[in-house]
């Protein structure tokens, strides 16, 4: 039986393109973009996550290695105007507010955690709001998980973790989760109508009454 489910988000109920970012920080180093997509992919993220390293540091660090001349407020638009909501996604993460209490499980960053609960109003949606850079640690690492069911006050085996990684899958099922693995928005609707089947009869029945 599930009590609670938790959801992440990048790729589940958002996307994320990091080349919309590119030529915007580019615009601002004299146009090398490998630069900007060495950054980009740097293990430097990860500590930012975790909240090892401050906003101000972060920012420093991209500075430095971008050769980014723009200003902070620049920096931090670029780098949080990547996403787009799903929105299969978001009617599916409704339908199961209606039934149970939801909570986020990301690996996420400060900026980005406020630039998504400031533009989409289904965040609100949560019950709690799990993030790497308050619990100080990512997913797969068994801990993120026992934190956030423990602050949830949720037994591991009521559980659901939807995700669209399968290590973060496994790292949830290491700890007695039930996990769902949805790396597409097609994928997640099938699985969530295979799991909770009332759901889409209701939202059947409501549809044919409009």
């Amino acid at each position: 039986m599930i009590d609670a489910i938790f959801f992440d988000l990048g790729m589940v109920l958002v996307t994320f393109d990091w080349e919309i970012a590119v030529p915007r920080f580019a615009a601002h180093n004299g146009g090398d973009t490998e630069r900007v997509k060495t950054f980009l992919a740097h293990p430097l993220h990860d500590a930012f996550e975790r909240n090892e390293i401050s906003a101000a540091e972060f920012f420093q660090h991209g500075c430095t290695l971008m050769g980014f001349q723009g200003t902070p407020s620049e920096f931090q638009m670029y780098w949080n105007e990547i996403f787009t909501a799903i929105p299969a996604s978001i009617e599916i993460l409704r339908g199961l507010a209606n039934e149970f209490p939801l909570y986020t499980l990301s690996n996420t960053n400060l900026w980005h955690a406020t630039y998504l609960e400031e533009k989409f109003d289904w965040m609100n949606l949560f019950t709690q709001r799990f993030y790497s850079f308050t619990l100080g640690v990512r997913k797969p690492d068994t801990r993120i998980y026992e934190l956030a069911l423990a602050r949830a006050n949720v037994p591991p085996q009521r559980a659901l973790l939807i995700d669209d990684r399968i290590e973060n899958i496994n790292g949830a099922r290491a700890v007695g989760m039930n996990a769902l693995h949805a790396p597409t928005p097609k994928e997640l609707q099938e699985q969530v109508s295979d799991i909770f089947p009332h759901l889409y009869e209701l939202q059947s029945i409501t549809e044919a009454r409009r």
